[in-house]
């Protein structure tokens, strides 16, 4: 089975240290950084503001949370 999440490594201006967004079929859910250590990773959800169509936000919990675990890998080893 083919997943619906996508994983976008990006400098954002507003964080010291490159970000990671991750989206689901093509809309914006959320994004994480670690400005504050990698113990203090954070996760800023994104919501109505962001969608460019309409997407049902629906997806096993999972998948979910082994894309959150590959992106905070990523994320602590990123230098």
């Amino acid at each position: 089975m083919k997943s619906n999440f996508q994983i976008d490594y990006f400098s954002d201006s507003k964080y010291e240290y490159l970000t990671i967004e991750i989206s689901f079929k093509g809309q914006v859910l959320c994004q994480l950084n670690k400005d504050k250590g990698v113990n203090n990773i954070e996760i800023e959800l994104f919501y109505d503001s962001r969608l460019l169509e309409e997407v049902i936000f629906k997806f096993p919990l999972d998948e979910f949370l082994d894309v959150l675990h590959i992106v905070k890998k990523d994320l602590i080893s990123i230098k």
